[in-house]
């Protein structure tokens, strides 16, 4: 008499169950784009003094509109920072989706916290830049000159956002210095972040998908960012001991 009993056989998920899996890379994909989406969204949020003011004044060559303007540029950098930080994450961790937000609000504090005077570099820069186009805007050259500025405002931030001051350096001047060198040293990476900038700045504005585009752009612009610093190798803290 036989003892031998008849295998079992296996089932092996197939290749379309490995796709469509929940580890898969479908839902992997559709998890990073809702972490780009709440990303996106905080950091819309965080501007919205900026937008607010946009949307009811606008530009206009008046003391008041000008200061208010300044004003409500004040989150701008810290939301930039908090956007930066949460890309790197996406990048490193993979970061849950549930995550992103809470570790976006909490750097965003942060730098408010431990940078209050990186907070105020936009705003003063767009009091005096703002006055420049209320007095002598009709000069073609004067336009042409706050544009550089504006471009090379945004890169150095982008910069400043993007470091992290390593011991021994704990003031503005240092970590100001020290990024604008690093800068100096490879303008290359800062026109790499101009022209990410640029592209999801013309890719908001196109017709039907631009208002779409613009509840995930801005996290993938960031993580463009992160992305093109580790691969060029911009690290402030490495230029600095060259």
């Amino acid at each position: 008499m036989s003892t031998a009993q008849p295998m079992r056989a296996t089932r092996r998920p197939g290749r379309i169950a490995r796709v469509l899996g929940y580890e898969g890379p479908v839902a992997a994909m559709m998890l990073g784009a809702f972490a780009c989406f709440l990303a996106s969204a905080s950091f819309l949020a965080s501007l919205l003094p900026a937008i607010a003011f946009q949307a009811l004044v606008g530009w206009q060559s008046t003391h008041l509109a000008i200061w208010l303007g300044a004003l409500s540029l004040s989150t701008a950098f810290p939301a930039v920072r908090a956007l930066l930080v949460v890309a790197g994450a996406i990048l490193d961790e993979g970061i849950a989706t549930a995550r992103v937000d809470r570790l976006y609000w909490r750097t965003l504090a942060g730098a408010f916290r431990d940078q209050p005077w990186a907070a105020g570099i936009l705003p003063v820069a767009a009091v005096v830049l703002g006055y420049d186009l209320a007095l002598m805007g009709s000069s073609d050259t004067v336009f042409l000159i706050v544009w550089a500025a504006v471009l090379v405002i945004v890169a150095f931030l982008i910069g400043l956002a993007s470091s992290t001051a390593p011991s021994g350096e704990r003031t503005a001047l240092e970590l100001v210095a020290h990024t604008a060198v690093a800068i100096a040293r490879r303008p290359h990476v800062a026109l790499a972040w101009l022209l990410i900038v640029a592209l999801t700045a013309a890719a908001t504005v196109l017709p039907v998908l631009g208002a779409l585009a613009v509840l995930l752009l801005p996290a993938v612009s960031a993580v463009g960012i992160v992305m093109c610093n580790r691969a060029l190798g911009f690290s402030v803290a490495q230029e600095v001991r060259r």
